[in-house]
């Protein structure tokens, strides 16, 4: 059957027979199989969770990197990183076969040579969830170099990097038809997987069509989401590395190397985009929060971008505690967080029992902390948290930018504070690694004891610090942060948020939930924040230890924001405005 059979685009419902094609280059989603490094990752890992949990007709493409990220030692000079060896039969990974139980294998073009890729495959959500397919290079029928193009996430440099994308996308394609699964569409999760886009071209192409007839086709079949505006998120090669990689490719698919140029062709002269490609290429785009639909179109204004705010999924987040909360109201809560009686159980909750749950599981967090560093927390001081990836535009240094107002409040004798921070920097990211080595030094010294830098992060311990934080702390330059999922995550927790107005915040009335910090001004804006408001409301207790108002924060930071930034309600959005929103009426 060909594939001009049926054209299942903007009409077709996303069924188990046609599902949506997924591809990423990164999944976070649990720690077994660190094939992740930050914010893309772990939010394509919720999303195969959700829709594991929720039977939606998806499967995901990836790759399996045998290195997988890196671990990180954070010394007085800074990170320094080291391979995270990924065993298949431990990750429970298998190996996909034939009927014969035979190795699929499938055959990339990279330049003038055949690459030999297999497939791995994990079941996300158990035996009935959402399968992913990782594929790896690492063959005897390919070359030693050709053998490491899958061995380490981002590893190596540019010709390492269009070698992964080439493989993600025409492998990924070249499995979706040897598993003869039909999608109903092909969703293409940030640029690394717009490649995607010239192999089902290709098809169309030798089955007949002229090549702007296949390309159009191709594209009433893609769908593509944008997660930065960052220029290191969106990936540029100079022309003549593309020429050198998909030169035969170009010829022999029949798309031709002038038009794969012209698809690529960007703002810089000589360059050929990712992100470009996949705009052009997809049928509908979408940003990953309101206001980066708005500054996506400041960057590229020929295109549309549908707004599909992040959400996470809830059951990988909440504590146990606080899922015990929801279990009360409702056993089955996972299957539908829209439910409003879930909610307003959480708002029915007694000062008590909210502070008892959060000291419980603040507790835990400091008791992991002291493991991994020596260093001991006091469980009653205010304990402000910063953690994500080490990217310059996020800030991460912003609350050491001024040291003596930072020691006032550190060292106040009745009302001190004390400060975490963890994330990783990307190894060629020279600037992040600087600020690491910064952060890392004033700890030892000037803040010795109040400021704690907590190495490796990872989901493990990302789940213990969403959970235990009082205060979740988030600077970025204002419209940098296309959404910022952690945030989230703490949200889910009742911990509080301090945050800069961007991403998902934007979409947010901080009254009575957090703490909005100015746009403009920010490291001001923070120390006085802090200062005058923060410390002096998490300290106004009762004589209990209670600090009521507070608490009332919290419990209306979980009610209003974890079902509105819920991975749930992120698939829907996906489902009614890419998969299929001439049936939504979109």
């Amino acid at each position: 059957m060909t594939l001009l059979r049926q054209q299942r685009g903007a009409a077709a419902e996303p069924t188990a027979e046609h599902p949506v094609a997924y591809f990423c280059a990164e999944y976070g989603i649990t720690d077994t199989l660190p094939i992740y490094s930050g914010g893309l990752g772990v939010l394509a890992g919720d999303i195969v969770q959700e829709v594991g949990t929720r039977h939606y007709p998806l499967v995901a493409i990836g790759l399996f990197y045998r290195k997988g990220y890196f671990h990180q030692d954070i010394e007085f000079d800074g990170q320094h990183e080291s391979p995270q060896p990924i065993n298949p039969q431990a990750a429970q990974l298998s190996l996909v076969t034939d009927s014969t139980a035979e190795t699929i294998l499938l055959e990339v073009p990279i330049h003038e040579r055949t690459v030999y890729v297999q497939a791995w495959k994990y079941m996300v959500g158990g035996p009935t969830g959402c399968p992913l397919y990782l594929l790896d290079t690492d063959h005897w029928k390919n070359s030693p170099e050709d053998r490491q193009i899958t061995d380490q996430l981002y590893g190596g440099g540019m010709d390492r990097r269009i070698q992964q994308e080439l493989v993600l996308a025409l492998g990924g394609l070249a499995l979706i038809r040897a598993l003869k699964i039909e999608p109903s569409l092909f969703h293409m999760n940030e640029g690394h997987a717009a490649f995607l886009s010239l192999g089902l071209a290709a098809e169309y192409i030798a089955e007949g069509l002229s090549t702007d007839e296949a390309l159009k086709q191709a594209k009433q079949n893609l769908v593509f989401t944008n997660h930065t505006l960052v220029p290191a998120g969106n990936d540029l090669f100079p022309n003549d590395t593309v020429a050198f990689y998909l030169g035969t490719y170009a010829h022999t698919s029949g798309i031709g190397l002038e038009r794969i140029l012209a698809l690529g062709a960007c703002e810089q002269p000589g360059s050929f985009a990712m992100t470009q490609l996949a705009l052009r290429m997809a049928k509908h785009s979408n940003a990953v929060s309101k206001l980066h639909a708005e500054k996506a179109l400041e960057i590229w204004p020929e295109y549309h971008f549908e707004s599909v705010t992040n959400g996470v999924h809830l059951p990988a987040w909440m504590a146990a505690e606080w899922q015990e909360v929801l279990h009360e109201t409702r056993p089955d809560w996972a299957q539908d967080i829209k439910d409003a009686n879930l909610w307003k159980a959480v708002r029915k909750l007694t000062p008590e029992r909210i502070w008892h749950i959060h000291q419980i599981l603040k507790v835990r967090m400091l008791d992991e902390v002291y493991a991994r560093t020596g260093v001991q927390l006091d469980h009653d001081v205010l304990t402000v948290t910063w953690a994500r990836r080490f990217a310059t535009y996020k800030r991460p240094d912003m609350l050491f930018s001024d040291l003596d107002r930072l020691q006032e409040l550190l060292f106040n004798e009745e009302r001190p504070m004390q400060v975490l921070i963890a994330g990783k920097s990307h190894p060629a990211d020279g600037q992040g690694k600087e600020i690491i080595a910064k952060i890392e030094r004033l700890a030892e010294y000037q803040t010795k004891h109040r400021v704690v830098m907590v190495e490796d992060y990872s989901i493990t311990l990302s789940r213990l610090l969403v959970s235990g934080s009082d205060v979740w702390l988030n600077t970025p330059i204002f419209g940098k942060e296309a959404s910022g999922t952690s945030g989230m995550k703490a949200a889910a927790n009742g911990v509080l948020q301090c945050t800069v107005p961007d991403g998902w915040a934007w979409e947010v009335d901080w009254s009575g939930l957090g703490f909005s910090l100015p746009s403009e001004d920010t490291e001001n804006g923070l120390y006085r924040m802090l200062a005058e408001q923060v410390i002096p409301l998490y300290y106004k207790q009762d004589a209990r230890g209670i600090p009521e108002l507070w608490t009332q924060m919290m419990r209306e930071t979980i009610a209003e924001l974890a079902p509105q930034f819920s991975s749930e309600r992120m698939v829907l959005d996906y489902h009614n405005k890419l998969y299929c929103p001439t049936i939504s009426g979109k």
